[in-house]
């Protein structure tokens, strides 16, 4: 085991909200589903932004990272496969991250921040909706296991022999922020 070089050492929560629909609450308790499949093919709705923090901090550089979770059984132009769950839920949190000297050993420091840090407010929230939803009247719901991947920069092809390529700017980006909305199978 190692200490990864990525650590979360603030956590707040912003807006925490999980409520019952009753609208979606009869099929579930008809059907007596578990905390996980509870979630299976529901829409779940992200927005994830981070920041470098202009303070210095001795372990590394600090980054604010954002992370909105959303339920809310909206339908949609396309839901004919679409799962609707018996719990409304948003929920946002924010922490400060860390990320560790010599971390660019390990990769490009804002792909680190983007994939790593919402990962470590999800298993926050993922917590969250867990200990709400356990004194609920279905009871648990938990969201799956997932991972921010897909925030990586795209690459750029590498260009053959010859070709020309036009200058990049080697400005830093200050914040990067998404919205993506992902059913859960």
């Amino acid at each position: 085991m190692n200490i990864s070089p990525l650590q979360l050492v603030h956590l707040a929560f912003r807006r925490v909200r999980v409520e019952v629909d009753l609208d979606h609450m009869d099929r579930a308790q008809r059907e007596g589903v578990d905390a996980h499949s509870l979630l299976e093919g529901v829409l779940v709705k992200t927005e994830v932004g981070h920041t470098r923090m202009e303070e210095n901090d001795a372990r590394g550089v600090p980054y604010f990272v954002t992370l909105r979770v959303c339920i809310d059984n909206q339908p949609g132009e396309n839901d004919s496969d679409r799962q609707f769950t018996p719990y409304l839920i948003d929920i946002e949190a924010g922490g400060k991250v860390v990320l560790g000297k010599d971390a660019e050993k390990l990769g490009d420091p804002e792909d680190l921040i983007a994939v790593n840090g919402p990962a470590l407010l999800w298993s926050a929230i993922r917590d969250q909706v867990v200990a709400i939803t356990a004194r609920m009247p279905l009871g648990i719901a938990m969201l799956p296991s997932v991972n921010f991947i897909d925030a990586k920069k795209p690459r750029l092809a590498i260009p053959s022999a010859g070709a020309e390529t036009e200058p990049t700017s080697s400005a830093p980006k200050r914040k990067r922020a998404s919205k993506v909305a992902t059913p859960v199978k």
